[in-house]
């Protein structure tokens, strides 16, 4: 005959021990902290818009603290690439003379930051700008931009960047990510290298299925925004359709989407095609 099971003093076959019941709770009980952390990070960021585009972001990062960031990073590599820097010829007055009219619109948006761009002598086909407005081209990308117009394209896409402040939001989202990471590892791990395993699985899901995305999503705001940018810049944004031809010609094969930062080269060409009328009312309309 089956034993009853003893509701006062928890015995009997079908009762659990406390601790065994605690820890079945472990999970859930991270879970639930995860998400209320997750949400305080969330509401402790800036809300904004985006320029253009009038997205609403979460950055964590004032424009002060962008600017002064940037500035360490700019004085640091003009330190380390001293003796390649370019400071007169052709090149430069083209790079200086397309910035200059690419951050002039670019300062309605952003007109705290501090513009500002030097060229580089190295045979990277790259341009960036950092956060706060400095901005660093490399004479490799010259040949692909063949022009003042694809030059525009290059200039408007990574002032683009920085306007649209994507990397005070990356750095907002992976605070979000990071600890809702590290607790929910912590809620199912026992040991330290448990907890290392599970966070090296939820770091690569979250790298695939969330941190990826979101870059392409920021690349091709970029390409958005910075057609817009050249445009009232005077420049003509149909331009952009050659440059990023000729970028995807001279570049290595590139991965499938879902593994890359950016968006595939057809996927890019059909939303600049979409974009192109808007960027057109505005080149026309300057």
């Amino acid at each position: 005959m089956t034993e009853p099971v003893n509701v006062e003093n928890g015995t009997g076959p079908r009762s659990w021990p406390t601790w065994l019941k605690l820890l079945a709770l472990r999970p859930l009980v991270a879970v639930v902290i995860a998400v209320v952390a997750v949400g305080v990070i969330w509401a402790g960021g800036e809300e904004q818009t985006t320029p253009v585009t009038q997205r609403e972001q979460r950055v964590s990062l004032s424009d002060q603290e962008q600017m002064q960031l940037g500035a360490e990073q700019y004085s640091k590599t003009l330190t380390e690439e001293r003796a390649n820097v370019v400071a007169s010829g052709p090149q430069y007055e083209q790079v200086q003379r397309v910035a200059a009219r690419i951050t002039a619109v670019a300062a309605a948006d952003k007109p705290a930051f501090d513009w500002e761009v030097t060229l580089i002598r190295n045979e990277q086909a790259n341009a960036y700008c950092l956060p706060g407005g400095k901005i660093v081209v490399y004479t490799g990308i010259l040949p692909l931009t063949n022009n003042d117009a694809g030059l525009a394209t290059v200039l408007g896409h990574e002032v683009a960047h920085a306007t649209a402040e994507h990397g005070a939001e990356r750095l907002h989202r992976q605070q979000m990510t990071g600890t809702g990471a590290a607790i929910l590892a912590g809620g199912v791990a026992f040991t330290p290298g448990q907890y290392a395993k599970v966070m090296a699985l939820l770091g690569a899901g979250s790298e695939v299925g969330i941190s990826l995305p979101w870059s392409r999503d920021n690349e091709s705001e970029a390409d958005h925004i910075g057609l817009i940018y050249m445009a009232r810049a005077g420049y003509d944004p149909r331009a952009a359709v050659g440059f990023w031809e000729r970028m995807d010609a001279a570049s290595e094969q590139d991965p499938p989407e879902f593994a890359s930062t950016h968006p595939s080269k057809d996927n890019r060409a059909a939303q600049i095609e979409s974009w192109l009328p808007e960027a057109l009312r505005e080149y026309r309309a300057r």
